[in-house]
């Protein structure tokens, strides 16, 4: 549970992280480069410089690893554009509610359930996507966005950011799950994943700044570091969370995006003094009892 928990806590830092890079006008593109770059540097020094041979020996892991890190940088971009067009609200709805697929993809495909998914816990299941609607639809808008688009227009943003993300997701369960035998390949995947959405995104920002639209700040460098170094720990953990518990991404996910959600909230309100409305308040009261009835068999055995 322990690192379920730390996963979970380095999520909501990114987060966070996010919200100052408005703050000091961060360009989040840039940043996200040098996190990904710096997620690759902190794994590799974390690790004490991991064997290289599953690397040259190559395989599905790797095939994985390379497609999952083209869905991190689809994922990111989607997100910005989808905030952008239709809204930030339901950006994070697409992006929350896409725990649907992995936990669908567990009980239908990969069938690692360590325990039997009861009433109760589908119960929990459906409450944690209330508690997300609840914490992240937006009000009612007809407003377009600043490109001109209105935001019926674009509906098929928040689609696709829910299948990248939820694909993301499943890909992540499985390779856990049936791709990597052993510590050196376990350590090496998570490096590939981001060295492959760095060397994307680098290759994109290059393009940019080649056609004179964009230039490098140095802020940006600092910001990408910073962001950088819980990115990284945030999949470790996540990774580490699935393995304790046999892969079961239909425990871990709901869990852990309800948890998010939590913590989030809690910090926002200290940090940020942002308040949530009524319906808010619901949703974060809905998300306890959604974590409640998901893990309810871990506190009965705790008990």
């Amino acid at each position: 549970m322990l690192a379920l928990f730390l996963s979970v806590l380095f999520s909501v830092t990114i987060v966070f992280i996010f919200k100052y890079f408005s703050r000091f006008g961060v360009d989040t593109f840039q940043a996200l480069i040098v996190n990904y770059i710096t997620c690759v540097v902190v794994g590799w020094l974390a690790s004490g410089a991991p064997s290289l041979e599953p690397l040259r020996a190559g395989g599905a892991w790797l095939v994985a690893a390379v497609a999952l890190g083209g869905l991190f940088i689809g994922t990111f971009y989607l997100v910005a554009i989808t905030a952008q067009r239709v809204g930030v609200s339901a950006a994070s709805v697409a992006n929350k509610m896409s725990l649907i697929l992995p936990v669908l993809f567990n009980l239908l495909v990969l069938r690692l359930s360590q325990r039997p998914y009861t009433f109760i816990n589908y119960a929990g299941m459906a409450l944690a996507l209330l508690a997300i609607l609840l914490t992240a639809l937006p009000r009612r808008s007809t407003a377009a966005a600043p490109d001109g688009t209105a935001p019926a227009a674009a509906w098929w943003l928040p689609l696709l950011l829910f299948v990248s993300s939820g694909a993301g997701d499943s890909l992540l369960n499985f390779a856990s799950s049936t791709l990597l035998p052993d510590a050196a390949t376990r350590t090496l995947f998570p490096l590939v994943t981001f060295a492959t959405a760095g060397t994307i995104g680098l290759l994109i920002l290059l393009s940019r700044v080649a056609k004179g639209g964009q230039q490098f700040a140095a802020k940006n460098v600092l910001a990408g570091i910073i962001l950088g170094i819980p990115n990284y720990f945030s999949i470790y953990f996540l990774i580490k969370a699935l393995g304790n518990f046999g892969n079961d991404g239909a425990f871990v996910y709901p869990i852990a995006n309800v948890a998010t959600i939590l913590l989030g909230a809690v910090g926002a309100a200290f940090l940020f003094r942002e308040q949530l409305g009524a319906r808010g308040r619901v949703g974060l009261a809905t998300a306890v009892v959604a974590l409640v009835l998901i893990s309810y068999q871990e506190i009965v055995a705790a008990f």
